[in-house]
């Protein structure tokens, strides 16, 4: 067994890029052998482990040439870009013209709907013009030449040993390939996020405009793991391009690559925070679907794949340029380990996405609770979760009462989630029976009393407007929380009594023990995690809540349009 290894040198997902590219070339060179890849934390690199590849099998090219309108030396088998875009131009124009066969997934034979992979290569046309000129381009006729076996070698040699593979790679190609400037490329950003025209050096004496180059067959590494593990999206509302290059944590090649076809083809974008939030969720319910199907041993999703390394280049007229770079983690809390089998999982994420989709970012209320809960994913960050919460519950309130249709979190949901955050404080309040029995309360007061009145017309009890701001205020301190709480707690008990005396139906009672055992919370804990702990319960849906709700129509129901879409 041969062992490579690539050191996360740039420490972006140009990485991960070549990595995958590494994996891709084994995977070609050894027959279709298993190709294992892991990223080691502890040496800050991906190991890759395969058989003894054969350079001289004939395995074809790495990754396809990009045919264009002007390009007319383009290969027999290249990919034909305006024809596969006048392709999906036509399907679009059927599918706006035939909404209830495409929503039901009745497709005309001669216009089939457009590959997900499409944006892979029209990200390529639009970032590398003319591409027929670029590195892409010139390493693909390269590799086609009698020198290609000589190029494979050195990349193999680059990332056998220790020391830099860029300089192995550039000694070798001297010594191997006589120093022929043809034999490297470019750097462009689209693979290499940190890396421009311009000033490259950490240490710069001089100032040019010149381009970074870099060896033909280390670049086309990261060309051919562009097709295995990158998405590229245009966030709604902009001409900008968001990349996202998947991060390998323990998993075989061969997997990876149809995990992500699998990915790309049911992931469905957003705004630019969105499609962060979404690739996460959406990537973790694939690899849910993937255990079951292929009988996996692990139990959480990011002992395979971490996450998501990301690029966001801004449209500047001319050119995009890099405005920033992030990594967007896979969910820890998704656990098979308890009791919670994959659908219950697959539910929970469901309900998530579903919320987030829901959510406008051109709204800056709506775009700060999605900047919250993409903090909660990204750093695995309890309280920017129970922020979150804290904020969408009122915010969902707000959108029943002017007649548009909300979703709620449920409870049960919200409990798998938290208990399984490694937070023994948070699982001890909310199993708590005095904590239980005050969200109630202000379940009952709020969403319960809200539907009560706009779909069964039934005005026994007040809509507590703004309670949940005015919890969430007075927990600076657990005397003036403690206050504001026995305060709604005696007007809702009031309430009851007043109904009581008008033969109406009660509502469940908050008892003295109940609160005492809130002021017990209190003391033991942080107020601002108990308020927006009781805000976020107080706020969500019971499973068995049998309050009535507005019926889901075509322009409301989100799970028609997420599949629609």
């Amino acid at each position: 067994m041969n062992t490579y290894t690539v050191p996360r040198v740039q420490g972006t997902y140009a990485d991960s890029l070549t990595a995958l590219g590494l994996a891709k070339l084994l995977t070609a060179f050894t027959g279709g052998q298993p190709v294992g890849l892991r990223l080691d934390s502890s040496r800050d690199a991906f190991i890759l482990e395969s058989a003894e590849p054969d350079l001289s099998v004939n395995v074809g090219q790495l990754y396809e040439y990009i045919k264009t309108e002007k390009d007319k030396d383009a290969p027999a088998d290249s990919y034909d870009y305006e024809k596969k875009r006048a392709a999906r131009e036509r399907f679009f124009k059927w599918q706006a013209a035939n909404k209830t066969e495409a929503r039901a997934g009745r497709y005309a034979d001669d216009i089939p709907p457009p590959s997900p992979n499409y944006s892979l290569f029209s990200s390529l046309v639009d970032m590398l013009k003319p591409i027929n000129a670029s590195g892409y381009a010139s390493a693909y006729r390269e590799l086609a030449s009698e020198r290609r076996a000589e190029h494979i070698q050195i990349a193999l040699e680059a990332f056998s040993g220790g020391g830099l593979p860029s300089e192995i790679a550039t000694a070798a190609l001297k010594k191997r390939l006589k120093g022929n400037k043809a034999n490297e490329v470019s750097i462009v950003q689209i693979f290499n996020p940190m890396t421009g025209k311009g000033m490259n050096s950490p240490k710069a004496n001089t100032i040019g405009m010149g381009q970074e180059k870099a060896p033909l067959v280390l670049e086309t590494l990261k060309y051919a793991g562009w097709f295995v593990g990158a998405v590229a999206v245009t966030p709604r509302g902009s001409k900008d391009l968001k990349v996202l290059v998947v991060q390998a944590a323990d998993i075989e090649i061969d997997a990876l690559e149809r995990l992500m076809n699998d990915f790309r083809a049911s992931f469905i974008g957003g705004g630019a925070i969105q499609v962060d939030i979404l690739a996460a969720l959406t990537l973790t319910e694939t690899l849910l679907k993937y255990h079951e199907l292929q009988d996996a041993d692990w139990l959480n999703p990011a002992e395979v794949v971490t996450g998501f390394q990301t690029a966001y280049f801004q449209n500047l007229g001319s050119a995009k340029g890099v405005t920033n770079i992030s990594f967007i983690s896979l969910p820890h809390w998704v656990n098979l380990q308890d009791d919670a089998g994959q659908s219950e999982w697959l539910d929970i994420l469901k309900e998530h996405r579903q919320i987030i989709r829901n959510l406008d970012e051109s709204h800056s209320e709506e775009r700060n609770l999605l900047e919250k809960y993409r903090d909660f994913l990204s750093g695995q960050d309890v309280r920017a979760f129970l922020e979150f919460l804290s904020d969408y519950g009122p915010h969902a309130l707000r959108l029943a009462d002017k007649g548009k249709y909300a979703l709620w979190v449920q409870t049960e949901h919200l409990g798998r989630v938290l208990n399984n955050m490694g937070k023994n404080d948070i699982t001890s309040i909310i199993s708590d029976t005095g904590f239980q029995s005050v969200a109630g309360a202000i379940r009952r007061a709020t969403r319960t009393a809200l539907y009560s009145r706009k779909l069964g017309n039934d005005r026994t009890y007040d809509v507590h407007y703004g309670l949940a701001q005015e919890l969430k205020r007075s927990a600076v301190t657990k005397v003036k929380f403690m206050a504001t709480l026995s305060e709604f707690v005696a007007e809702y008990m009031t309430e009851n009594l007043r109904a009581a005396d008008r033969g109406k139906k009660g509502r469940a009672p908050v008892t003295t023990e109940d609160l005492l055992a809130v002021g017990k919370l209190l003391d033991e804990h942080d107020p601002q995690m108990v308020a927006m702990l009781l805000i976020a319960y107080g706020y969500a849906k019971e499973p068995k809540d049998e309050t009535p709700e507005p019926t889901p129509t075509p322009d409301n129901d989100h799970q028609n349009q997420e599949e629609n879409e």
